[in-house]
C-alpha cells in the first residue's frame, strides 16, 4: 500500500512539521527521509537522518525521544496506533536527489551509466545536468558525467 494512503495530507504535513521543528535543536542533523507504513495493525513512522560526523544510537534516541512527546499531542489525528522509528540513512543509501547529491559533496561515489559502466571518485560538483568527479590512478582527474545517462550512484564504500 503507497503511503500516501495511508494517511491525510494534513497529517503527513503535521508531522512534517513536527520533525522539522524537532531537528532545528540538534545541530547539523538532516531529515532524508519521513516514511510511512503499516505493520501488524499500526502505522509505523519512520524517519531517516543525516549528519556530515554520521548518526550515532545517540542521535537517534535523543531524536526519538524528542519527536514522540510531540507526535503525541497529535496522535488522536492519526488513522491507527503508531510507532516511531528514527534511524540513520545508511553508509549504502543511492544518491539521488540534489539533497543527496550537497551532502555527497566531497565524499567517495560509485557511478552507474546506460551503457553498464561503473566509475568512482570523490564529488566535486553537481548541477541538473551533470555531476564532476575526482578520480585517481592512470586516468586521474576530473569528470564531467551528464545526469541523464546515470542509472544509480551510491556512496562508495571501502572495507
Amino acid at each position: 500500500m503507497s503511503d500516501q494512503k495511508l494517511i491525510d495530507d494534513n497529517i503527513r504535513q503535521d508531522i512534517e512539521r513536527l520533525v522539522g521543528e524537532t531537528l532545528e535543536s540538534f545541530a547539523g542533523v538532516e531529515l532524508v527521509e519521513l516514511g510511512f507504513k503499516k505493520e501488524y495493525g499500526k502505522l509505523n513512522v519512520t524517519v531517516y537522518l543525516w549528519k556530515k560526523e554520521g548518526i550515532d544510537l545517540n542521535d537517534c534516541e535523543s531524536v526519538h525521544n524528542a519527536l514522540s512527546a510531540l507526535l503525541d499531542t497529535i496522535e488522536d489525528e492519526l488513522p491507527d496506533e503508531y510507532i516511531l522509528n528514527v534511524s540513520s540513512s545508511g553508509l549504502d543509501r543511492k544518491i539521488v536527489s540534489n539533497d543527496d547529491y550537497r551532502r555527497a559533496l566531497d565524499t567517495e561515489i560509485e557511478v552507474f551509466d546506460v551503457n553498464k559502466t561503473k566509475q568512482h571518485g570523490i564529488l566535486k560538483a553537481y548541477d541538473d545536468e551533470k555531476i564532476v568527479i575526482e578520480t585517481s590512478g592512470k586516468k586521474a582527474g576530473e569528470k564531467s558525467i551528464a545526469r541523464n545517462i546515470i542509472t544509480k550512484v551510491q556512496p562508495y564504500i571501502r572495507f
